[in-house]
């Protein structure tokens, strides 16, 4: 049976694969290890991005928002 996004994000913060590189108001920059290459991704001007070759939302994006998405939601509370 083949990983969904969502599984495979899960997997990949378990892994320790994801590395965030930076978290400031309205900007998050990223780098995951995953099918055998390392992709940047991240939150920049409203928009997600991934370097991966994903036509949809990709596995890569779905642990950076495992991850960062606590941390806005507290700031934008804040």
């Amino acid at each position: 049976m083949r990983e969904n996004a969502e599984a495979k994000g899960r997997r990949y913060v378990a892994e320790g694969r994801l590395v965030v590189d930076l978290v400031i108001p309205g900007e998050v920059r990223a780098r995951c290890r995953g099918g055998g290459a390392c992709y940047r991704l991240g939150f920049v001007d409203g928009d997600w991005f991934c370097s991966c070759p994903a036509l949809t939302r990709c596995s890569h994006l779905v642990a950076l928002g495992l991850v960062v998405a606590p941390a806005l939601r507290e700031a934008a509370a804040a």
